[in-house]
């Protein structure tokens, strides 16, 4: 399998599938796709729980697997809100920002992440949570930031810039309240990070959904 990240302003994922091979996307992600190239969609989870979850944390009910059915190499184009990350792991657990995930060249499991610390820290009760061995690829606002952080490093983030974290825990994640945040124009609180670990951020801001 190829994928190719093509564009400069706003990117889309150009996947040429061999002859077998399938790929998973976040439904109403596909541009175009192919003659030949089939469509499943499928409920990603089951139960009431999980809709309510995946409801609030903007990730979504359905995933969809593309799958080249011919001889020939078939190309599929995947779209984004902004641009596009690609992340590999492999069978790590990333915990990502609301509405992130656009697709991977394996299906990993994606679900909700009830999270104290990223509701204190602003990033909100509900993560998306992926695990899984596959490259994913995630929204970003602009060329992505890769911080890797070794064991006891710390930064500090504003929580709207972060689009994932990985190999990082619930006890690495804490919020930094300050007045003098707030009056320098990030916020009341950021999130403090504390390696080791892997952080991705996007130089955009995630703003806050409209219901």
């Amino acid at each position: 399998m190829n994928c190719k990240l093509i564009g400069q302003f706003v990117q889309h994922l150009e996947v040429t599938l061999e002859p077998g091979e399938d790929f998973f996307a976040e439904k109403g992600s596909v541009i175009y796709l192919e003659n030949g190239v089939q469509k499943e969609l499928s409920f990603n989870g089951s139960g009431l729980g999980r809709i309510i979850g995946a409801k609030l944390s903007g990730e979504s009910l359905f995933i969809l697997r593309l799958y080249n059915s011919t001889n020939v190499p078939r190309k599929v184009a995947i779209g984004s809100r902004f641009g596009i990350l690609p992340v590999k792991l492999n069978g790590e657990t990333m915990i990502c920002h609301r509405g992130v995930y656009v697709g991977s060249n394996n299906r990993v499991n994606v679900s909700t992440k009830l999270s104290i610390a990223g509701l204190t820290g602003g990033m909100g009760l509900l993560l998306q949570k992926i695990q899984g061995t596959s490259t994913v690829f995630l929204d970003t606002k602009g060329t992505p930031v890769t911080i890797n952080l070794q064991y006891g490093e710390t930064i500090e983030v504003d929580e709207d810039h972060i689009i994932a974290l990985v190999n990082i825990h619930e006890g690495q994640m804490q919020s930094n309240w300050s007045l003098g945040n707030l009056l320098g124009g990030e916020g009341l609180s950021m999130m403090r990070v504390t390696g080791p670990g892997t952080v991705y951020l996007s130089p955009g801001k995630f703003m806050p959904e409209i219901p």
